[in-house]
């Protein structure tokens, strides 16, 4: 969850930084293909960073469904557990 939220954060640092669109405005005429161009350029800037992170996330997921070395450990003292009991009540039986 704290990577994730590292993720979203430096993405909007990113956001925050990126340059705005701006037009050179000669007297009561907005150069208005400028701005659509510049605006195409920052939104295809964006889709790739976009993608960038959400194959990072992807990554990050699948990486966590794998059981790690605490989970390992945590099945085999359960086992061993299981084991102990199962021997305990054998040997009040016998005994």
């Amino acid at each position: 969850m704290m990577r994730t939220s590292a993720i979203i954060f430096v993405l909007l640092v990113l956001l925050a930084a990126a340059p705005g669109p701006t037009c050179a405005q000669s007297p009561g005429e907005t150069d208005c293909k400028a701005v659509t161009e510049l605006l195409e350029k920052q939104n295809r800037q964006l889709s790739a960073e976009l993608r960038k992170v959400r194959r990072e996330i992807a990554a990050l997921g699948a990486r966590m469904d794998e059981p790690g070395i605490r989970e390992v450990f945590a099945g085999i003292g359960y086992i061993l557990g299981l084991f102990g009991a199962a021997a305990l009540v054998a040997a009040r039986r016998k005994g």
